[in-house]
């Protein structure tokens, strides 16, 4: 079989690739979990405290209800600005070495699940999102192999990335 390369991954000639900015914003505390939280926008473009807070509460009536659960766990979660909408990313490490995901977008009427998508492959993150969590799995293989006490947890949760995302 002989397959060709020149009609794949063919991004549109006017996409510019720029850098967005991570930064921290006060973790979250749920019933069952603690979240660290990143703001992900372009530079100068800073999320709303309004929006963040829009989003922490929808967080809050997704757990009150049962739509959202959490087992006793740390975990991130990612407000991202794309474009002009907000996705909002929530990861919970799970089964000790798992990284499970819900995803959820903003449209004029707030926060909601982020729509299902028909086949097998599904979004999930786009590059910017990766690289949080690329930040996120090494600071959960130090939690791993660490003593996994009191103080290994509060190490895991103060280890923040922040910077510049290409």
């Amino acid at each position: 079989m002989t397959t060709t390369i020149a009609r794949l991954a063919e991004v549109p000639s006017d996409y510019v690739h720029t850098e967005k900015s991570i930064v921290p914003a006060d973790d979250l505390a749920l019933p069952g979990a603690h979240l660290k939280w990143y703001d992900i926008y372009l530079a100068g473009r800073e999320t709303p405290d309004g929006i963040r807070e829009q989003a922490r509460d929808f967080l809050r009536a997704e757990v009150e209800a049962g739509r959202l659960e959490f087992r006793d766990e740390l975990g991130y979660a990612m407000l991202h600005l794309d474009g002009e909408g907000y996705f909002l990313l929530v990861v919970a490490w799970r089964n000790t070495n798992e990284m499970w995901q819900t995803l959820y977008g903003r449209d004029e009427n707030g926060f909601h699940p982020y729509p299902p998508k028909e086949g097998a492959l599904k979004p999930t993150q786009n590059i910017f999102e990766l690289d949080c969590t690329a930040h996120e799995r090494r600071a959960w293989s130090r939690y791993l192999t660490s003593a996994r006490d009191e103080a290994a947890k509060q190490a895991y949760i103060d280890d923040k990335c922040t910077g510049i995302l290409v």
